[in-house]
Parts: C-alpha cells; sequence; structure tokens
C-alpha cells in the first residue's frame, strides 16, 4: 500500500496548512490528450500520501473555463505535468502566463516516455515560448514521472515534499 507522509522526529502526520486566500494546496496543469490519465493517477496517489490535501483536476474542480486564472490564484502550489503538446495548449499557456505573472511555486513533473505521450526534456524547454522559461526552468529539476508502481512512490514523496514546503507552517518568511 502507499506510505502515508510522517514527520521525522514526531512521526505525525504533516500538518497540510492553507492560507486563507488559498483553496487548494496544488493546482494540476496538464494537457488532456497525455496527460489525463495520468494526473488522475497523481490525484489519487497524493490524497493517499497527504490524507486531506485539496488537489485541483479539471474534471473535478473545473466549474468555468473563464476562471482559469482564479483557480491558478487560489493554489499555493502549481503542479506542471510535462507532457507532449503541452505547450501548445491555449488553456496550459493561460495557466503558465497566470502562474509566472503570480509567482507560484513550480513542480515540474516529466513524462519522458514518448511511447507514452511524452517527450525528451529538453524538446519541452525549447517548445515552452522563451518569456516563459526563466520562470519554469530556472533553477528547478524536473521530476521524472514513471508508471512502475516501486519508482512512483520515489516521485510522490518527492512531489509531496514540494508542496509542504512551500505550505505555511513550513515556510519559514511570509509572502
Amino acid at each position: 500500500g502507499m506510505v502515508v507522509l510522517k514527520e521525522r522526529g514526531t512521526n505525525a502526520e504533516p500538518p497540510l496548512t492553507l492560507r486563507r486566500r488559498h483553496s487548494w494546496h496544488v493546482f494540476l496543469s496538464h494537457i488532456w490528450a497525455s496527460g489525463q490519465d495520468q494526473v488522475a493517477v497523481l490525484k489519487r496517489q497524493l490524497q493517499l500520501v497527504l490524507p486531506g490535501i485539496e488537489v485541483f483536476l479539471d474534471v473535478d474542480d473545473l466549474h468555468d473555463i473563464g476562471a482559469l486564472e482564479q483557480y491558478v490564484s487560489e493554489s499555493a502550489v502549481v503542479l506542471i505535468f510535462l507532457s507532449r503538446g503541452y505547450f501548445g495548449s491555449r488553456n496550459c499557456m493561460r495557466e503558465v502566463r497566470a502562474m509566472c505573472e503570480m509567482q507560484k511555486p513550480v513542480i515540474l513533473l516529466h513524462e519522458a516516455d514518448e511511447s507514452k505521450g511524452g517527450l525528451p526534456f529538453q524538446q519541452a524547454v525549447d517548445e515552452c515560448p522563451s518569456e516563459y522559461r526563466p520562470c519554469l526552468f530556472d533553477g528547478r529539476a524536473p521530476i521524472p514521472w514513471t508508471r512502475i508502481k516501486e519508482f512512483q512512490r520515489f516521485t510522490l514523496l518527492l512531489v509531496a515534499e514540494q508542496i509542504l514546503a512551500h505550505s505555511p507552517h513550513y515556510m519559514l518568511t511570509e509572502k
């Protein structure tokens, strides 16, 4: 089964805190064609690792496509599921523009398996409009996404750790 994340020392579940202006801990930004099935898996797994986490996923939470930017604004962290065609999607680009303008913490999850809708990381960087490259890629290593259960657990812990790192409980400075 999936391991529930515990704090070292206390062995308690980490407190999942949100600022008043936020409704979600993480917004899952992805392109439907090549990412939809995997972000659904990711959401379920995150809910197991971090019980109580609020995850924005369009199929569950999107009530108004005109409000994409508002949903980004109300999320503490944005996770980009980088798969084929991501930067060619108009809605993904709206989300990218919003997250960069709002200086949101970003987590990059990279699908490399080309038989599964992935692409080489450098190709993703090249396809990203140059004005957003510093915001998304500077000083940020992608986390590889894998369908192999044993590796997926490690991936999830890295993602969970980054989400927690940007929650008020763990941040030393209030942004």
